[in-house]
C-alpha cells in the first residue's frame, strides 16, 4: 500500500509538471492565423504570422524591444526580442527569419532571409535583407537598387 501511495504520489507529481505543457497548444497572439504547436510542445515563440517583407523590414529600424516585440506579437525566442521567423501559405507571403541586435535599447542591425510563396506551394528564391545604423540597407528583394547578392 505504501508502494502504491508513493507511486501515486508521483503520478500527480508528474502530472503537474506536464500541465504547464498543455497550454503550450494555444497560439500566442501573433501565431493564431498561422501557427499551432501541439500539446506537449514547445510553443515556439519565435514564430510569428508576421510576413518578412522589405516594408515590414524597415519599421525594426531603430525600434525598441517592446516595439519590435509589438509588430510580431511574440515575444521572440527564449522570450527575447531577437530572432523571430515569419510564416504563412498566402501566395506572396515572405517567409523566413530575422535577426536583430541592439545598442543603447534600440536596433541597430537588422539580418532577414526571405522566400516569397508562391501560387504553387512552392518557395521562390531566398532573398537576403540586411539594414545597419551606420553601412545602411541593402536589399535582394525585387526593385531594390543595392542588392546584398551582388558582386562587391
Amino acid at each position: 500500500m505504501i508502494r502504491l501511495k508513493h507511486v501515486t504520489m508521483a503520478a500527480v507529481f508528474g502530472a503537474s509538471l506536464v500541465a504547464p505543457h498543455l497550454a503550450s497548444a494555444t497560439p500566442l497572439p501573433g501565431q493564431t492565423a498561422c501557427w499551432q504547436s501541439n500539446v506537449g510542445e514547445d510553443p515556439r515563440p519565435e514564430i510569428s504570422c508576421q510576413t518578412l517583407s522589405p516594408e515590414f523590414l524597415r519599421k525594426l529600424e531603430h525600434a525598441t524591444p517592446a516595439q519590435v516585440v509589438k509588430l510580431f506579437a511574440v515575444p521572440g525566442k527564449d522570450g527575447k526580442p531577437t530572432y523571430f521567423e515569419g510564416v504563412g501559405k498566402i501566395p506572396g507571403f515572405y517567409n523566413g527569419y530575422v535577426e536583430l541586435v541592439y545598442t543603447k535599447g534600440h536596433v541597430t542591425n537588422v539580418s532577414a532571409v526571405t522566400t516569397e510563396f508562391q501560387k504553387n506551394g512552392m518557395a521562390g528564391d531566398e532573398m537576403d535583407f540586411r539594414w545597419d545604423s551606420v553601412k545602411g540597407e541593402c536589399s535582394d528583394f525585387p526593385g531594390s537598387t543595392h542588392r546584398c547578392n551582388a558582386a562587391e
